[in-house]
């Protein structure tokens, strides 16, 4: 080609260079905007708690860029919200696996596939996953609370405990009552051993962490109890319910099981001034019915009348108190022509009684009628306080 010609076409060539390049660069700009406008829309959704057209939307902007590290965080987040952990797995395995991911990016991937796994019940790769990820200046401190859940739902409790002391500076009280509870549950796995001296220290180990732990006196009320020392249990069990109240549902029955087994001098006095106490002064229900049923045995009548009355006003008025009330009318000798009819009264409140909830959780509100240290719903501990008391509950039910 001759050199004017190609003096001429050499302009000719950049400009087009130019121009398709700048095109080009629109052309981006264009496609990216829509991307923008359906992740904000995917964003609306999710406010509105729309998870199905929030994950449409997300699905939407990953399959125009590919390269979205958020955008793939929350779909998988959104997989593992609907129940589909496997899709969820498999979004967070691949995005952990890129090349280009940033340290803090890595890690927060890895820690959602650790969710995942948690959350399908595969333990043992969650720990591996959360145990990797203690040490990780992002997302270290929440690796080590999902390790901590991870023991709790293995009943690990000695690697619970191990994790809760690491966390324990930061959460404060918090963790420490934690601990505290891991530690009752370690004293009464000793006590269903029978090895009251083990259980006896991990019960101290509580009150060290938290002082004046109900549980962790119930639990040294037992190991007096099964080491003969009657008069320590007692006063252990009165300290216990005199700092929680709410349990009394727990203790009492147990109370009026050792003072009326035990050969104290004066146990039956003794016992009528606790329950009093705790009937007059705190007016809890359950305390009040077994001073009746103590002024009953004695036939001081009158007195378990006043009783009854304290309870029957009330208000609402609980149903063990309405069931007390129909056993008293049904010995009165004016009514004994309706005794079937009170009969049938009775066994109405009775299975009434037997079908409502005993306890209530403080913090979640979750009700359930068996005690248990450790919230079902919310996992909290310590937080489920009696709410009536089942009156055909024997009196000899031991503390566990």
């Amino acid at each position: 080609m001759s050199g004017p010609w190609l003096m001429l076409l050499l302009p000719i060539a950049a400009a087009s260079g130019w121009f398709a390049a700048y095109y080009v660069h629109a052309r981006r700009r264009v496609s990216r905007e829509p991307p923008l406008d359906r992740y904000l829309e995917g964003v609306r959704y999710l406010l509105d708690d729309q998870t199905d057209r929030a994950l449409q939307a997300f699905i939407e902007v990953v399959e125009v860029d590919h390269e979205t590290f958020e955008t793939h965080l929350i779909i998988g987040r959104l997989f593992r919200r609907r129940g589909e952990v496997d899709r969820a797995i498999r979004i967070h395995q691949n995005l952990a696996a890129r090349p280009a991911l940033t340290d803090a990016q890595r890690a927060q991937a890895t820690y959602e596939m650790g969710r995942d796994f948690l959350l399908a019940g595969v333990l043992d790769r969650a720990e591996v996953v959360f145990r990797e990820l203690m040490d990780s200046p992002t997302v270290g401190n929440r690796a080590l609370e999902d390790l901590r859940n991870v023991y709790e739902t293995q009943r690990d409790w000695a690697r619970a405990i191990e994790i809760g002391l690491q966390l324990k500076d930061q959460e404060g009280s918090s963790a420490a009552l934690r601990i505290a509870h891991y530690e009752c549950e370690l004293a009464l796995e000793r006590l269903e051993e029978n090895q009251t001296d083990l259980a006896l220290e991990h019960a101290d180990r509580a009150i060290d962490l938290c002082p004046g732990l109900s549980r962790a006196l119930l639990l040294r009320a037992t190991v007096a109890e099964r080491n003969g020392d009657i008069p320590l249990s007692i006063h252990l069990e009165r300290e216990a319910v005199e700092r929680t109240p709410a349990l009394a549902t727990l203790v009492v029955p147990k109370l009026e099981r050792l003072y009326l087994n035990s050969d104290l001098p004066q146990a039956s006095r003794s016992l009528e001034t606790t329950l009093r106490a705790l009937a007059n002064e705190q007016n809890i229900t359950v305390a009040s019915i077994a001073l009746m049923r103590l002024y009953r045995r004695s036939n001081r009548l009158d007195d378990a009348l006043t009783q009854l009355h304290r309870i029957l006003a009330q208000r609402p008025v609980p149903t063990s108190g309405l069931l007390e009330a129909v056993r008293w009318m049904k010995i009165l000798p004016a009514v004994h022509t309706y005794s079937s009819e009170f009969a049938a009264f009775e066994k109405a409140l009775m299975d009434q009684l037997r079908s409502q909830p005993l306890y209530q959780c403080s913090n979640c509100g979750y009700q359930g009628r068996a005690h248990v240290w450790q919230c079902p719903s919310c996992r909290r501990w310590d937080t489920l306080r009696g709410m009536d008391l089942d009156l055909d509950q024997p009196p000899h039910q031991t503390f566990q």
